[in-house]
């Protein structure tokens, strides 16, 4: 009779732990699906900042070249703003298009996340506003004051100009807390399993 209360006890015990298993490969794959449709946020705003950089270059160079009369050295630096944003988006993102969110492992993942969102934190706070202030400041020169026919164009210029960066400004940085709240979210999913 103890025989089978022992054997009994082995055979619930092994179907508990078929079902605790089972219970932690759907776990797992609701994470990895979780971790997916993130990158996805990720992956759309890497579309946008490059969509935008490439068309600066095949649309506001030229117009700026045949339309507006800027200088050689504008014209220069708007590109080179323009190739040193795609070079940053393409080496930023690199890592995260390789990932496999349903098959790598999770440490690996959380490390390349992490890495990303360094990354992309480094660049917003330090490289774009380098880059983009000046670059600004030099346009509303350039548009405004260098060639004004008055001084009252010359502010209405400035004023346009002014508001055009505060929405730029705006929208950037809305697209940046969406691809940091996404990266965040995915450590934090990874974290809690």
């Amino acid at each position: 009779m103890e025989e089978m209360n022992f054997e009994e006890m082995r055979n619930q015990f092994a179907i508990l732990k078929e079902q605790l298993a089972k219970q932690e490969i759907i776990s797992d794959r609701l994470l990895r699906k979780t971790m997916k449709s993130k990158n996805k946020e990720i992956s759309f705003v890497k579309k946008y900042e490059f969509v935008g950089a490439i068309l600066g270059l095949l649309i506001i160079v030229p117009l700026f070249i045949f339309y507006a009369h800027c200088s050689l050295a504008f014209i220069i630096a708007t590109c080179l703003v323009l190739v040193t944003s795609l070079a940053g988006t393409y080496f930023i993102y690199k890592p995260i298009g390789k990932l496999n969110f349903m098959e790598d492992d999770l440490a690996s993942v959380a490390r390349v996340i992490a890495k990303f969102k360094k990354q992309k934190n480094n660049w917003e706070h330090f490289v774009s506003p380098a880059c983009l202030f000046p670059w600004i400041a030099w346009a509303i020169y350039e548009f405004a004051w260098k060639n004004a026919p008055n001084t009252t164009f010359s502010w209405i210029v400035t004023l346009s100009g002014i508001i055009g960066a505060v929405i730029g400004l705006i929208i950037g940085i809305k697209t940046y807390r969406k691809v940091i709240n996404a990266a965040q979210e995915i450590l934090d999913d990874i974290e809690k399993n």
